[in-house]
């Protein structure tokens, strides 16, 4: 009792005491704080050199194989299809001249002998007027002998009458002969006169069967539908026995000598191929704002594990200035075809409906400085070390590289030779000191970049 009592005095205490002392432990415990101010060292960076101004650059869009010409071969006379080769078939290539339909040339045959035989008619008619015009020259020159013979026997009469020794119905027969002959050589000058215009009649005639039988040869021709250049038959409907009127539609052939390739440019890029002045394209073709700058273009074509490269040249726009929806302008490239693969010595083929890539070389007038991708910060920024000190550009790019943007040295300090920063930094400010590691050369970068390890 007295036992507990003791514990019930002293317990308190105990715990008063052992709180006090772990109190002290843990004090004892707890570090002082530094007052001294921390060391502080500039963060270090990773830069680059910017390598010289870029005298080319490359365009790049997507196109697609369309054929340059199409031709609908149409019945242009009606009749009934007697021949068709074979070989006319859709999808088949035909060459220049080739026959492709034959109609029955029967009835447009005896056109063109009816027409000829009307000409022939109208020539003999011509030889008769000849002839025709030769006697009648040679009864004028006797009615003019005529004429003459009866004025001088009116003349004697005359005298006679007014010496008396001729009667006055002698003088009036005189008179009548002189009037008939005068008569019959008016009316031989008369047809003689006529005889021109005859002549221009036949003349006419003639001409205007000679423009029929030259309208019925054309038709007779006309039945024989040919290729009318090398190509590839799209559709060929048309059998023997069919009977076709004009203006029925039977085969389509497109042009294979050349191809167009059917792409899209942005407003930049033209901006940039009528900047661009090295090329000798461009040279010879100046500058027109109502047309596409002619340069040459390289097309590609994947095919499976192969690559074709091609050659041909930005010719022209195509349809109606800037598409609305895309916003972009529609151009041609002539290709011609098929030109020979150097990896296969053997001709490639672009076809229809192929999907390309145009690459076209870009010469700018411009002088652009190239910024490393890495080095562009979000806000179109780029920083540069001076003196150990970073420096802020901010970037009027001109255009997008896949490795790199291009902004116009006009427009900005930076110039080849200076070092850009590439390595992230929490913080970043114009002025801020910093630490450029040491940089080395890496494997294709030597003149270029150096980065630090």
């Amino acid at each position: 009792m007295r036992l507990k009592s003791l514990l019930q005095a002293i317990g308190p205490l105990l715990i008063i005491a052992a709180g006090a002392a772990a109190f002290a432990l843990l004090d004892s415990l707890r570090a002082r704080p530094d007052t001294r101010p921390p060391d502080s060292k500039p963060p270090p960076v990773r830069t680059i050199v910017l390598g010289a101004l870029q005298q080319t650059f490359e365009i790049e869009v997507p196109g697609q194989v369309v054929p340059r010409r199409e031709v609908t071969l149409a019945a242009e006379v009606l009749g009934r299809i007697v021949t068709r080769p074979e070989a006319v078939r859709a999808g088949r290539h035909v060459a220049q001249g080739t026959l492709l339909l034959q109609l029955d040339p029967g009835d447009y045959e005896r056109a063109v002998q009816t027409a000829q035989l009307q000409v022939r008619a109208v020539d003999l008619e011509i030889e008769r007027l000849n002839t025709e015009t030769a006697g009648v020259v040679a009864l004028v020159a006797l009615g003019t002998e005529d004429l003459r013979l009866a004025g001088e026997e009116l003349e004697r009469i005359e005298l006679l009458f007014e010496k008396k020794t001729a009667t006055r119905s002698d003088r009036d027969r005189a008179r009548r002969s002189e009037l008939a002959a005068r008569y019959q050589l008016r009316t031989l000058q008369n047809q003689h006169d006529l005889l021109p215009v005859r002549r221009r009649q036949l003349l006419s005639k003639r001409d205007r069967l000679l423009t029929e039988l030259q309208q019925a040869r054309k038709n007779l021709e006309r039945t024989r539908i040919r290729a009318p250049f090398d190509g590839l038959l799209t559709l060929a409907t048309a059998e023997v026995g069919d009977f076709v009127q004009a203006g029925d539609v039977m085969l389509k052939i497109e042009e294979t000598a050349v191809v167009e390739i059917e792409c899209r440019l942005r407003a930049d890029d033209l901006h940039w191929l009528r900047d661009s002045v090295t090329s000798s394209d461009t040279k010879k073709h100046p500058g027109n704002p109502y047309e596409v700058p002619e340069v040459t273009a390289s097309v590609t074509y994947r095919e499976a594990n192969r690559v074709h490269h091609f050659s041909g040249r930005l010719k022209r726009f195509s349809g109606k200035g800037i598409d609305p929806r895309t916003r972009t302008i529609p151009c041609r490239v002539i290709v011609p075809r098929p030109q020979l693969d150097p990896t296969t010595a053997r001709p490639t083929v672009l076809m229809r409906g192929m999907y390309v890539t145009v690459t076209l070389a870009v010469s700018p007038r411009t002088r652009l400085i190239a910024i490393p991708a890495e080095a562009v910060r979000p806000n179109r920024q780029t920083w540069s070390v001076v003196d150990n000190t970073l420096v802020i550009h901010q970037l009027d790019v001109a255009r997008v590289l896949s490795d790199s943007v291009l902004v116009p040295a006009a427009g900005t300090e930076l110039r080849p030779g200076q070092r850009v920063i590439v390595s992230p930094l929490k913080i970043a400010y114009d002025g801020m000191p910093v630490r450029e590691r040491a940089a080395e050369s890496t494997s294709g970068q030597s003149e270029h970049r150096g980065e630090s390890p």
